[in-house]
């Protein structure tokens, strides 16, 4: 996008945002009481900037007005008594932006301008004269160094270089010979520079002033400014929008040491050889170099304000909505001293209830972090009725309600220690008789109010995040009650949802389950541009599959069932090796199978009435279209690639190979249905958001000492069949890879050379000696470049040069070179996993080691592999494709490969492999059928975000199995437990499912163990499953009027999606029927448990051993199950859970028909 237009339009958006007709919101405190932002005086008009710099002598200066012949922004300097200086345009700078302009900054002229900045793309550099040159300070030198930045993000612990002498890691110069630098630092100011040792032998230290509070916020303008006297300790002093802000040496400490100082550059906008995490990314103006310290007041007189009046638009709300804006661009402190902030977007709800709001999506539709802190301001027109009212607001943060524009409400800023010596706070419900206490971590407030039947403006305020917090919302929402009485969630329309534990959890859980389809929206209009890109490749990809030969399909077989090419391929084998078919499911079992395999459970009643209701020779063929386009599509397949991609987070204190959650990314995937290689060029690009759901949370390996070498090892192995386990320490023994190999991919995942660690070398290895059975190539602290090794999959470069956006990328070369139309491997490996996957095995075994592996069918592999490309990548088609075949549609049996003395190789698929349910299939087909949510609690210990968020991570309350994690209460504090989770956790491990994933797996262990029935015998899991509580379907069920023979036989096909024999049949009836007339008791009420103490321990509290305390009794009412339904006759309810009980544990229910 043209910057200058991009600008353009949002400071549009911006000011059409401001002059909307309302007067000035109370909460932007420069219109009420800030000292620091003032008017100028309207009588004399004031110097311009220009002016006033002049006039203070700087020894360089470039106010970036005049346009490079190249169309980028050349740099005006100004003479000292020597020739300008004239700084360099290295690489590919933006064009020029707006700068700083009137009416909220007075001293520039509307047409100001400014550079602009985009990380890794270019950057400007100055070339030093020669010795002691104006560029080189030393001991005794003042220096002041001052600009006007705006940031498009402000995140913690990133450099954004504005001006450095030095450490541009040039070859012929010294590395690290940092004379001075200017940085942004998340958002505070960061001066460095490097000292000059004393004595030749003393190490050289860094010397780093950071500041504290700065309050500098991406999307708006500051200036910023820092003075200094080498050589003199407590000289430094630091400027942020003309006032002194407070900060400490936080490196090297303060010193009298010189600086180094050698003939190295001067770079504006980068460091460090032009990193794209060391590069200003932004908009850049009035850069200024001093050789002295300008005073304060010097300073202070090159910034002017004038705050524009924040207004908002009541008659652009819809009726019956609440208007829902977020702003970014506010200061990270403790404050509500800020000015107006940006609006970044808006959206609509129907009440005042900000639980969560929809995600941020990047243009390439990848969830990205919004800058931290944000405010979002929830407001619409509500008739509140007359009389008497309490009006309650609880928030995680900082909040402030206003009604008519004036202030009745606010919280206070977050303030709980993360020391996890805080005190556990009673149970409250003193405010209404059936109130929801509230949740650790949020703060409440009450007012009174007298309503008068007539609509009011109501606005809503609250700061999320800040402080490294994670932006949590709590249980943030605005209530109405009458005196003593129970509160409602404030809406401008007609829907009641009381702030009971009843009314609330529900309403929470649809709240988030909507946000599913709302997020997808949002990803389709972000990334529209994107989507034509991928479509513009797959035409590439599908042109060059065209061109080479195609597979013949060979012709039906005499005899033998087919419904599509892939029968013919299979039939071929089948008749020449005089194999017989096996028969076809039965309907019924068909849909079992076909459900499992794409939504990860069985059938609901409703979809089996609609699947029945289908003529019989299309329904097999509809439901496979309603099943495929079913959103639990998405459901099914995470759990396989969070063991594939080992997905590892941790919810608290990261430890070895940890990754972030880009569990959510798996899903937003295959939500989408995104084509295959964008997939994987997404997870190798590993941009988005790090910690709450994006790709980049992949490039995560805490602890280890190549990250990037265990990533390349899981890419090869998921999407090239290359096991290259081995490679890690040396040369593998049994494969034929190198340990350069894995080392070069690395390379190319982390953009630069990768080094060798010591631990990633065999300890003790005698590189002389010939008698080791291990070869060992890369010598400890060797550095390996970036380069594709792997010629015979492909050529390095072998794919369309538009592929590339920044062809110097190693990323996106890696990238492209796997998903190239030439590199068979990648679709072949794809199609490989998604056969053995539904079909129970591979064309190819293992699936991720292919190394002196060939398929069984060669030619139906490369059949499946062109199609596959053709058309676009679609893991659906291919499925389809699959589903559709007479080979699916077959009874299973056992895979004979796998049993001792076999020895028919290959395997022929006269039948699909008799599988057993997945771990996550299993837990999700019982809730499925039992009709009740799981009530697993979150997975989360921080759970009142007290900690820093790089520390502990909220995975969010599952709604499906995929989302368990592990507790990771390694300390055994009971306190730091899940007790509602745990036993989900539980079950899951003893099915396979892996808690911690420090290294990727294809196929799990399948061995059946004692524990397994047992767990789902006793286990709490499958207690829930079958006690007949009023949450149960069952119980709905049971309470129909219906026969007991129909009673049976739809619980038959609720559990089992069968009818029962007639031997079961009459053995059920005859358990049932004794009593079934009287089972009802009609006086009986829905039994309601006493809420339970939750959401009251958290890692900030967890060391009271009243936190102990609590968990502890949580656990042992999590072990007595749900209460039973007072509205059926225990004794008949009892025999009725039996047969529950006899059909959760009967071998059939676990396998996939």
């Amino acid at each position: 996008m043209n910057q200058l237009a991009f600008v353009k339009r949002s400071l549009c958006l911006l000011s059409l945002l401001l002059v909307l007709p309302l007067s000035v919101s109370p909460s932007y405190a420069q219109k009420e009481k800030s000292t620091k932002v003032k008017k100028s005086p309207k009588v004399t008009a004031p110097a311009s900037y220009r002016e006033l710099i002049l006039a203070d002598q700087p020894t360089l200066y470039w106010n970036f007005e005049t346009p490079a012949s190249e169309g980028y922004n050349s740099v005006v300097t100004v003479k000292e008594k020597t020739e300008p200086v004239k700084a360099l345009i290295s690489g590919k700078l933006a064009k020029l932006a707006a700068g700083p302009r009137p009416s909220e900054f007075p001293l520039f002229t509307t047409e100001n301008q400014a550079a602009a900045f985009q990380p890794g793309e270019g950057f400007l550099r100055v070339v030093d004269p020669g010795e002691k040159s104006i560029l080189d300070f030393t001991a005794g030198d003042a220096i002041t160094l001052e600009a006007w930045v705006n940031l498009n993000s402000t995140k913690a612990g990133r450099h954004y270089y504005i001006i450095g002498k030095g450490r541009t890691n040039r070859k012929g110069v010294a590395r690290d010979n940092q004379n001075y630098g200017f940085r942004i630092t998340g958002s505070e100011i960061s001066f460095l520079f490097r000292g000059q040792p004393e004595k030749k032998e003393q190490k050289a230290d860094f010397h780093r002033w950071t500041s504290s509070g700065a309050g500098i916020s991406a999307h708006n303008w500051h200036h910023v400014a820092v003075t200094y006297t080498f050589g003199k300790k407590k000289s430094l002093k630091a400027y942020v929008d003309g006032q002194p802000v407070s900060g400490k040496w936080d490196m090297g400490g303060d010193t009298t040491l010189a600086p180094v100082v050698d003939n190295d550059e001067v770079w504006i906008g980068s460091s460090m050889g032009g990193s794209a995490g060391s590069s200003f990314d932004g908009q850049l103006d009035e850069l200024a170099v001093y050789r002295k310290a300008l005073s304060a007041k010097q300073v202070a007189s090159h910034f002017k304000y004038h705050a524009p009046d924040p207004q908002i638009d009541w008659t652009a709300i819809p009726e019956d909505r609440v208007k829902v804006d977020i702003l970014e661009g506010i200061p990270n402190k403790k404050s509500w001293t800020f000015r107006p902030p940006r609006l970044a977007e808006s959206f609509t709800q129907p009440h005042f209830a900000l639980i969560e709001i929809p995600n941020r999506y990047s243009e390439r539709g990848v969830k990205v972090d919004r800058p931290d802190p944000y405010l979002v301001r929830a407001m619409s027109n509500v008739a509140i009725p007359k009389g008497k009212k309490r009006i309650l607001i609880r928030a995680r943060n900082a909040s402030r309600l206003y009604i008519d524009d004036k202030l009745v409400a606010e919280t206070g800023f977050h303030k709980i220690s993360g020391s996890a010596h805080g005190h556990v706070f009673k149970v409250d419900r003193s405010l209404a008789p059936n109130i929801r206490p509230l949740h650790r971590g949020d703060q409440e407030k009450v007012i009174e109010f007298i309503g008068d039947g007539k609509p009011h403006r109501v606005r809503f305020e609250m700061i999320v995040g800040g402080s490294r917090h994670r932006p949590d919302f709590g249980e943030t929402a605005v209530f109405i009650g009458e005196p003593k009485q129970d509160f409602q969630l404030l809406t401008p329309g007609d829907e009641t949802i009381m702030l009971t534990d009843a009314d609330w959890l529900p309403f929470e859980r649809e709240y988030r389950y909507s946000l599913i389809a709302v997020n997808a929206a949002r990803r389709r209009e972000a990334s529209a541009k994107e989507d034509q890109y991928w479509e513009s490749r797959h035409q590439l990809a599908k042109a060059e599959i065209l061109k080479q030969p195609q597979v013949k399909v060979p012709a039906a077989v005499k005899g033998l069932r087919a419904n599509n090419a892939i029968d013919h391929f299979i039939n071929q084998r089948l008749a020449k090796e005089n194999i017989a078919q096996a028969p076809l499911l039965g309907d019924l079992a068909f849909l079992r199978r076909l459900s499992l395999d794409t939504t990860g459970t069985v059938p609901t009643t409703e979809q089996i009435s609609a699947y029945l209701a289908d003529e019989p020779n299309t329904r097999r063929a509809k439901a496979i279209q309603r099943f495929i386009h079913d959103p639990a599509w998405a459901d099914s397949w995470v759990g396989y690639w969070q063991d594939v991609l080992a997905e590892n987070p941790n919810i608290v204190n990261p430890t070895l190979n940890n990754t972030g959650p880009f569990r959510w990314w798996i899903h937003e995937s295959f939500y989408d249905n995104k084509p295959f290689d964008r997939f994987l060029t997404e997870l190798v690009m590993m941009e988005g958001s790090k910690y709450f759901g994006g790709p980049a949370g992949f490039e995560m390996a805490s602890q280890n000492d190549a990250p990037m070498a265990a990533k390349a090892h899981i890419i090869g192995q998921t999407f090239l069949g290359l096991n290259m386990q081995c490679a890690r320490c040396h040369d593998a023994p049994f494969h034929d890879f190198k340990q350069r190999d894995l080392f070069s991919l690395a390379a190319m995942l982390k953009r630069s050379s990768q080094g060798v660690p010591k631990t990633s070398s065999v300890p003790g290895f005698d590189f002389n000696s010939n008698s080791m059975l291990i070869s060992v190539t890369l010598l400890p602290g060797e550095k390996v470049t970036p380069q594709w090794t792997f010629e015979e999959l492909v050529k390095p470069g072998a794919y369309p040069q538009n592929y590339l956006r920044s062809p110097q990328d190693t990323r996106q070369q890696l990238a492209a070179t796997i998903t190239s139309p030439q590199n068979e491997r990648f679709v072949n490996v794809i199609v490989n996993r998604v056969w053995k996957r539904y079909l129970g095995h591979g064309l190819v075994e293992p699936v991720d080691d292919w190394d002196g592996q060939e398929p069984s069918y060669p030619e139906l592999l490369k059949y499946l592999s062109q199609q596959f490309v053709i058309h676009g990548y679609d893991l659906k088609y291919l499925s389809q494709l699959i589903f559709e075949s007479d080979l699916y549609q077959r009874e299973a049996a056992i895979d004979s490969s796998k049993v001792e003395g076999f020895t028919e190789t290959p395997y022929h698929f006269s039948s699909p492999v008799l599988r057993r349910m997945e771990a996550e299939q299993i837990v999700d087909s019982l809730f499925t059928i039992c009709g009740k949510p799981l009530d697993a609690g979150r997975m989360c210990i921080d759970i009142d975000g007290a900690r820093d968020y790089h520390s502990s991570l909220d995975l969010g309350t599952p709604r499906r199995a995929w989302q368990f994690t592990s507790p990771s209460n390694e300390r055994d504090r009971p306190s730091l437990a899940l007790p509602f989770g745990q036993p989900f956790i539980t079950l899951l491990k003893t099915f396979g499912w892996r808690d911690t994933r420090q290294s990727p797996l294809t196929v799990r262990e399948y061995a059946a163990t004692a524990l397994q029935p047992a767990i789902l015998a006793n286990g709490v899991v499958g207690k829930r499953f079958t006690r007949l509580s009023d949450d149960s379907d069952f119980t709905a069920l049971a309470l129909e009027k219906q026969s007991v023979t129909d009673l049976v036989k739809s619980t038959f096909l609720k559990t089992l999606t069968r009818e029962p024999t007639q031997s079961e049949l009459k053995m059920f009836v005859e358990l049932l029927q004794p009593g079934y007339t009287e089972r009802v008791n009609e006086k009986a009420e829905i039994v309601t448990r006493e809420p339970l103490p939750r959401n009251l321990v958290a890692w900030s509290n967890h060391l009271s051993p009243e936190a102990n305390e609590i968990k502890v009794s949580l656990e042992s009412s999590v072990k007595e199950g749900d209460l039973p339904t007072q509205r059926l006759n225990a004794d008949w309810r009892n025999r009725y859970e039996d047969m529950l009980w006899t059909l959760l544990n009967s071998p059939e229910f676990l396998f996939v028909p």
